[in-house]
């Protein structure tokens, strides 16, 4: 491997990533680390360290400091804010995770992550009818990508978090609407 090529730290740390034992995640955090010294405006390497510390290590506010890096240098990278929202909506930092959540909606309206993360986020702010909203347009999204798994998924959490005959017969009466338009 060339000692100086940024691009082959990182697809090392990636490739890492998804064979190696716990033990050896700082190998993998170390590449990125590499890559990134090497070229400090490799995005990817950035956004891959973060999602290490993030899914894999759990040190957080290193992933939010990365994430936040990506963020300056591509302020068009979903994925860093969709993942900074997670981890601010599960510090309690629920108007941060809101904020980054309408920025990818601003960036993309047709985000069905961003629609139910930030259902879940209105619902823990006492805006419920935003959302009921927000949690609808990801299944109605979801639904159109054919994205049965995540259907289900926000079924589960609108019926969860809204237990209410109104909002089960407006859900049941879209799932009519996909069954039917199966057959």
């Amino acid at each position: 491997m060339n000692p100086n090529f940024a691009e082959a730290y990182n697809n090392r740390g990636l490739a890492r990533s998804k064979i190696c034992h716990k033990s050896e995640f700082p190998k993998v955090i170390e590449d990125y680390t590499k890559a990134i010294a090497l070229n400090p405006k490799l995005v990817q390497a950035y956004l891959n360290r973060a999602d290490t510390y993030k899914n894999l290590t759990g040190n957080n506010p290193a992933a939010i400091l990365d994430y936040n890096q990506v963020i300056s240098l591509d302020p068009n990278c979903l994925s860093a804010y969709i993942n900074r929202a997670n981890i601010c909506f599960l510090s309690g930092e629920l108007e941060k995770s809101l904020f980054d959540l309408e920025k990818v909606l601003s960036l993309d309206a047709d985000c069905a992550e961003a629609y139910c993360g930030r259902g879940i986020v209105r619902f823990h702010l006492g805006n419920i009818e935003g959302a009921k909203k927000d949690l609808f347009k990801a299944f109605g999204l979801y639904e159109v990508r054919g994205n049965m798994i995540y259907c289900a998924f926000t079924r589960s959490l609108i019926m969860e978090l809204f237990r209410d005959h109104e909002v089960y017969k407006d859900l049941f009466g879209v799932e009519s609407r996909i069954v039917k338009s199966k057959k």
